[in-house]
Parts: C-alpha cells; structure tokens; sequence
C-alpha cells in the first residue's frame, strides 16, 4: 500500500465524518468568496514567479482545496474554524512540497537562487496584515503573497492547519479581527504561527525592522528566516544546520501590547553567525518553543517598521 492510498483513504474517512454534519448559514458564500480570493493570489505568485513546476503545485492546491470547501459545508454551527482545520490537510503548505524547482541550462542560475529575480518592497506600503478581510492570505501590497499555517509538532508531515481569523477580544472599530493559536502541552519543537512569501524569496531591505501587536501570557520567539536556514525541499537552499532562523524573544502579557523588532537585533543560535539579511526573506513565523507550552497566543496588526 502507498502513501498515496493512505492519504485517499484518510480524505474519504474525513469526507464521510463531516457529510454526517448540518452546515451553518451563508458558509457557502463565505467559503466561495475566500477560495476566488485565494486563487486570485496564487495565480499573482504564479505570475511572478520564473519557478518551473507550479501549475502542478496549483493543481495540488486545487483538489485540496476541494476538499476543504466540502468539510466547511457540512461544518457545525458554532464550531471553531481553526479547531475544524486542523484535519485537513494545508494546502499551501501541500502545494508548496509540490512545486520543486525544474533546472534548466538557460535559466539555472535563477532556479537555484530565486532571489536573483525576487520582488523587492519600495518601502511605501507597510502593511502586511492586519487579518481584517477574514481570510488567511497576507495582503498583497509591494508584491507580497502568501499563506498563514500553524504547524505543530503533532501534525502528520505535510499537513497543517490553515490559519483563519478570529474576533478579536476587546474589539476596537475597525480591528475586528486577529489571529488566534491555542494548545497543550509539547515535548519535541513546539508549534509555529507563519507564512511562506511567494516566490520563495523577498527583498524587505526598504524597511528596518517589523512590528505587530499580541497578547499571552507566554513566551514567544519572533523570527523573519532567509532561505538559508530553509531546506530545499521547503523553498529554501539549507543543506546544514537548517532551522536555525534569526530570533528574538518576546515576553507577552496578558493585555494587548504592540512590539517594534529591528532586523539589527535579531541573532542566530551560535558563535560568529551572520546578521540577518532581508534581502532574502522566505518567511515569517512566531516560535513557540516546548518550554512554553501550554499557549495561548493572539497576534494582530503585522507591519514592516519603516526608516
């Protein structure tokens, strides 16, 4: 048996779960309104991109996606999205597996370094997301695409839920929304808040730094990673010592607080290591290591700090 006939055969045990179910009113609409939207951005990454291979990972993208539609159909009133996603499997992180590289003689160079021919940010539009449109797409200014995840040591590989909004406590006009992670207890990495730029590569050298807004309590570790702490297999060019981004520790309380994080204060485990270079951003992500665990963790308004 494959591991293509065992991921059919989980798909339909999860497809059957939820036809057992009543869907909730107007989800429909949402539903189809979020999967246009997501299909417009991934056809700008797509544009964009000189990476050969992802009409296959689209491809992917679309059959999971399919199956997202349908479990958020026959989703229970009341039920809690980010909870309910957590058995499907992430599409964008599927998608993302999907699409190695093609190396070609005439375009080699640029398939082993997507940086070469990477977007670049002006340093006008600062906005990353602020979560307010209700889906899990960042929003596409100066070029940026992508997805939010919440990957955790106990998922299966290649899977994680993807990351929806949630009402924001103490919800101010206009700031409805934020995203919202919670778990138990973990012993091995922790679990990860974060979104892939797409291409794999981004130059935010027009900006200093980043600032968003959280609460905790906790711990968490904000890290902004190049693709050379990225394995191949994830879009990055990492061969050792992979996952060890540049970090920085933030102590949460449990009131809102907005946090300003300079790329200049960011370090890498271990002696002698290399500032952070923004030029060559693959990711964002928000740590949480097993040590802070169990966590309940809030995060709104994502900006780019400008000079």
């Amino acid at each position: 048996m494959t591991s293509t006939d065992d991921e059919r055969r989980a798909l339909e045990r999860l497809l059957d779960a939820a036809r057992k179910e009543a869907p909730p009113p107007n989800l429909d609409e949402r539903v189809m309104e979020q999967l246009d939207y997501r299909a417009r951005l991934e056809h700008l990454a797509g544009s964009r991109s000189e990476i050969r291979g992802y009409r296959a990972a689209v491809g992917a993208l679309a059959l999971l996606a399919a199956a997202l539609v349908l479990l958020l159909f026959t989703r229970k009133p009341g039920t809690d999205l980010a909870i309910t996603a957590e058995h499907a499997v992430n599409s964008s992180q599927a998608a993302g597996r999907a699409a190695a590289p093609a190396t070609a003689s005439s375009s080699a160079q640029a398939a082993d370094d997507p940086c070469l021919s990477g977007l670049a940010a002006a340093g006008n539009e600062p906005l990353i997301d602020d979560f307010e449109d209700g889906d899990d797409a960042v929003r596409p200014l100066e070029g940026r695409a992508g997805f939010w995840r919440w990957a955790r040591e106990i998922d299966a590989p290649g899977t994680a839920p993807a990351l929806i909004p949630m009402p924001r406590p103490d919800a101010a006009r206009g700031n409805r929304l934020a995203q919202h992670v919670k778990g138990g207890l973990l012993v091995d990495w922790g679990a990860t808040v974060e979104f892939n730029f797409r291409p794999a590569c981004y130059d935010a050298s027009k900006y200093v730094g980043v600032s968003f807004q959280a609460r905790g309590p906790g711990r968490i570790y904000f890290a902004p990673r190049e693709r050379s702490v990225i394995p191949p297999s994830e879009g990055g060019s990492c061969l050792t010592d992979c996952y060890n981004p540049h970090v920085v520790k933030i102590e949460l309380e449990s009131t809102w607080r907005t946090y300003q994080v300079r790329f200049r204060d960011l370090r890498q485990r271990g002696i002698g290591k290399p500032a952070l270079d923004p030029r060559r951003l693959h990711s964002l992500a928000f740590l949480i290591r097993p040590e802070d665990t169990p966590y309940d963790v809030w995060l709104d308004e994502l900006r780019f700090l400008q000079r």
